[in-house]
């Protein structure tokens, strides 16, 4: 073989080598991120884990389906709903468009923290709360949420007792 080929051989080699190299590491970084990212609690659980503690204690509904319920129905607090209503469970009632200057079938409260306090207050005024009060099985909290026509998606509580195996364990 000659010379010239046997470079060329040789370099074609190691830039495959190299190729090959970059992918893996590539591959490797990316899979890593993406990991990190999915196992990464959104910031809204801790930004709002200590008033949920707090309303769980004076309601005895677990904070987990506080959060789980509000990340959801506020799509973790971004929605224009919770933004401009501070409504963060998609509670329906008066916008106060004199106060909000929006107008919406969503109740508007005037701080979010009222608005949990509101959705509390709401599953207090169910019959299930009172055989349900202290119970911390957030399937069965979530499931009797969802029985009273909470939401009008059939696959809500999978969906809300997914966030909370996700986001509060």
């Amino acid at each position: 073989m000659s010379y010239e080929v046997s470079l060329y051989l040789n370099n074609n080699f190691i830039g495959m080598k190299n190729t090959f190299r970059n992918k893996l590491m590539l591959i490797i970084v990316f899979g890593v991120t993406f990991c990190m990212a999915q196992s990464k609690k959104p910031a809204y659980f801790d930004n709002y884990k200590h008033l949920t503690d707090s309303l769980s204690e004076v309601y005895q509904i677990p904070a987990c389906v506080m959060l789980a319920v509000a990340y959801q129905e506020s799509g973790g607090g971004v929605s224009l709903v919770a933004k401009k209503l501070n409504n963060h469970f998609g509670i329906v009632g008066d916008c106060r468009y004199d106060i909000s200057k929006h107008k919406s079938k969503y109740r508007y409260y005037p701080t979010i923290t009222d608005s949990y306090i509101g959705f509390c207050k709401l599953v207090a005024s169910k019959k299930f709360y009172e055989s349900m009060k202290g119970n911390t099985d957030e399937k069965l909290w979530i499931n009797k949420i969802a029985a009273t026509g909470y939401a009008g998606d059939p696959s809500w509580a999978s969906v809300v007792y997914s966030i909370v195996v996700k986001h509060c364990r």
